[in-house]
């Protein structure tokens, strides 16, 4: 689903606006992160259960940070999360544009993921 297309702008996103707003205030953020894992479910499902996981890991990686906040753990645990995160974006957005660059530049053929 597109964010210009149809789809989103006449049913999704007013669908996820009334939701929000007659949502209780304390299940608001519950509300869009079910929105959000609906919307890119639409458009890739299989990486659903990675975006689970991902956003668990940061919610609790969050709550250690804010445990230790001040204190060494506290800045272990967020470049722990900032490696982590940045990892996986780098592999899941651009791992592909790099080696395709690789392999232009050298000639190689190393597959793409």
């Amino acid at each position: 689903m597109l964010f210009s297309g149809i789809p989103f702008l006449y049913y999704f996103l007013p669908l996820v606006l009334i939701l929000y707003v007659v949502t209780p205030r304390r299940f608001k953020n519950f509300t869009l992160l079910i929105s959000s894992l609906v919307f890119y479910a639409w458009g890739e499902p299989r990486y659903v259960f990675l975006m689970l996981a991902t956003v668990i890991c940061g919610f609790f990686l969050g709550l250690l940070i804010e445990k230790n906040r001040g204190k060494t753990a506290g800045r272990l645990y967020l470049a722990l999360s900032c490696i982590l995160f940045l990892s996986a974006l780098g592999v899941f957005k651009y791992a592909d544009f790099f080696i395709e660059n690789f392999n232009a530049v050298s000639g190689l053929s190393v597959p793409l993921l």
